[in-house]
């Protein structure tokens, strides 16, 4: 297959199949960099016996492979060659957003080590009930006698 015909099937589909004749190994090698120009990835190779293989191509949506892939329409466009005599290194993804300021809680006084931590505070007092005391290990002493009336002769 020659170059322009391999290109003309990454078109941007997300997945392309290539029957190439007798393909050997330089002419599948050519076919696998002209796919990765292009933003594509081999996913399967399906030998069909006597009548050679097929390629499946799927589309890569990385975006290190879709700017590499706008590079190459780039440099297609301006006249230049499918593919650079030199291969550039990978350019980078697109810049990300800044990430969003994380608002801290106010922090806290805190104590020098030296000083040892204030005592918790004392639990709220329970209400009181009206309780029965308990009773006395031993019996209350009797009474004092009655004083005595005077006795009259």
């Amino acid at each position: 297959m020659e170059d322009d015909e391999v290109r003309s099937r990454f078109d941007g589909r997300a997945h392309v199949e290539l029957l190439p004749g007798g393909a050997g190994a330089a002419e599948r090698r050519r076919i696998d960099e002209i796919a990765g120009a292009l933003g594509y990835r081999l996913s399967a190779v399906e030998n069909l016996g006597f009548a050679g293989v097929r390629l499946r191509y799927e589309r890569d949506d990385d975006p290190r492979a879709r700017r590499r892939a706008g590079l190459t329409v780039e440099r297609l466009r301006s006249g230049g060659p499918l593919l650079p005599a030199v291969e550039p290194p990978v350019p980078p993804p697109p810049a990300s957003p800044p990430p969003a300021p994380v608002r801290l809680p106010p922090r806290q006084r805190t104590r020098p080590p030296s000083e040892p931590p204030p005592p918790p505070p004392l639990p709220a007092a329970a209400p009181t009930r009206h309780r029965v005391p308990p009773r006395p290990p031993f019996p209350p002493p009797p009474p004092p006698p009655p004083p005595h009336a005077p006795a009259s002769s």
